[in-house]
This record gives C-alpha cells, structure tokens and sequence, in this order.
C-alpha cells in the first residue's frame, strides 16, 4: 500500500472511566489517536426503524497495522461518529480494514 492513499484525517475515540474525588465513577470519551486513512463507502440506503426515515452509513477505514484501535472504539470522520463493527487485519499488506457504522445521534 502506497503512503498517498491514506489522505483523509480520522481519530480514534475510546471510552475511558475516571474517578473524582467522592468516589464517583465516571465513563466518558476520550481522543486516544489520530492518524490517516483510506476511507471507502459501502453502503447508505434509507430504511425505516420505529416509524422514522434513516439512513445508516457503512463506511470502511484502511489504516496502518499499529494503529491502536478496538472494537469497543468510536471513529469520527468529518464531523460523523462511527461505531466498530469489524476489524481485519491484514499482516502481509501492513494494514487493518475497520467497518464502520454511523451512529445516529
């Protein structure tokens, strides 16, 4: 894989749980990385759940072998949050396919 394909900016969300001082455990998101990507579409047809119009973007994230993520991870690419569906890794090419859903907020 050519370093020119990776041209689009992501980062890397991961859920982290913090403790004050009284004790109180809380869970929030934190940006743990940011790298480059080759970001493709797969698919984005309307569909109606619960009585409402929408439209779940699939989007697929290749990215370099060592790039920190997991499938608990959120994806955010232009201003959109992406949950992990999958994440395949490929040794011989040097890279990870990450799947990627839309969530709707």
């Amino acid at each position: 894989m050519y370093a020119g394909l990776l041209n689009e900016k992501i980062e890397i969300w991961d859920y982290t749980k913090t403790k004050s001082k009284e004790g109180i455990v809380n869970e929030g998101l934190t940006k743990t990385y940011t790298c480059r990507a080759k970001v493709g579409h797969i698919s984005g047809s309307r569909t109606v759940i619960n009585g409402e119009i929408t439209t779940p973007y699939v989007k697929n994230f290749v990215v370099r072998i060592y790039v920190p993520v997991k499938d608990t991870s959120i994806i955010k690419y232009k201003d959109k949050s992406y949950q992990v569906t999958s994440i395949d890794k490929d040794p011989a090419m040097q890279q990870q396919i990450i799947i990627g859903n839309e969530i709707q907020e």
